[in-house]
């Protein structure tokens, strides 16, 4: 575990050796260090330069001869505290960036991904998951893109999509109505961080989108397989004024705790 945490201040393998292995043998010469150690002896002192410039050892004499040493617990402690500090201050600098940016109301051109397949869809819905405590709106043939993706997916999904306190308000088709009873993952209330509508009968859909922050997720059918993602202020506009007006003429889904409330205990 400590080799890897090295590598976060760029260590490469043979220098986190080196190192790894003086904290656990305290300070040695190059020679002794290239005996036990089996790294080169020439590149030992490369591999010494870079941990002394991290701060992680320090050269001594001893007896004439150059002995390296481990620093103490206390001063490694230091290296992590400031790089911390560091990643903190260029956090609030990146904060500081978007705020004036936004303020500045730059047009920025819309963004498009597209992808391909079930797995490409599947990555297209899982964008979403990037964000927490947000509240989203779905247009959404749940049958057919359960039968393009598979329950599983779903159920993973709706658990992550929960944990991160994700809201979502959905419209389904009649006709692609499923039943909470077996698609417990599918739950609406409170619990579920979700509300479902079922859309007036002549209202059909195929294709689905799901509108969160700045972007629209859009997934096709079964048939044709593929999923796009467009990031555009005007356009999650647009279209979450046709959701409302479709919001507002549905019929709200009853819920069916004593069935959903079960799924809703699998997550940790």
């Amino acid at each position: 575990m400590l080799d890897t945490t090295l590598e976060k201040l760029g260590l490469r393998d043979e220098e986190i050796k080196m190192f790894l292995f003086l904290l656990e043998h305290g300070g040695l010469t190059a020679g002794e260090l290239a005996k036990k150690t089996g790294l080169p002896r020439p590149s030992l002192y490369g591999f010494a330069r870079k941990l002394e410039d991290v701060g992680l050892i320090v050269e001594s004499l001893k007896n004439g001869v150059k002995t390296f040493i481990p620093v103490s617990q206390e001063a490694i402690q230091s290296i992590f505290d400031d790089r911390i500090k560091d990643l903190e201050r260029d956090k609030i600098k990146i904060k500081m960036m978007f705020t004036e940016l936004n303020a500045q109301a730059i047009q920025v051109a819309p963004k498009f991904q597209l992808f391909e397949g079930a797995e490409g869809v599947k990555h297209v819905l899982r964008d979403m998951l990037l964000y927490r405590d947000i509240e989203t709106k779905a247009y959404w043939p749940i049958k057919a893109t359960i039968g393009l993706l598979g329950e599983e997916f779903f159920r993973k999904l709706n658990a992550e999509r929960i944990k991160r306190h994700i809201y979502t308000r959905g419209i389904w088709p009649q006709s692609q109505r499923v039943d909470l009873k077996t698609h417990t993952y599918m739950g609406v209330g409170d619990g579920f961080f979700r509300e479902i509508r079922i859309a007036p009968e002549d209202i059909h859909f195929s294709m689905g989108y799901w509108i969160y922050e700045s972007k629209v997720a859009f997934v096709s059918s079964k048939k044709e397989s593929f999923g796009f993602i467009i990031e555009s202020r005007e356009f999650v506009e647009m279209l979450s004024s046709q959701f409302e007006v479709i919001w507002n003429v549905s019929k709200t889904l009853d819920p069916e705790p004593d069935h959903t409330n079960e799924f809703l205990k699998t997550i940790n």
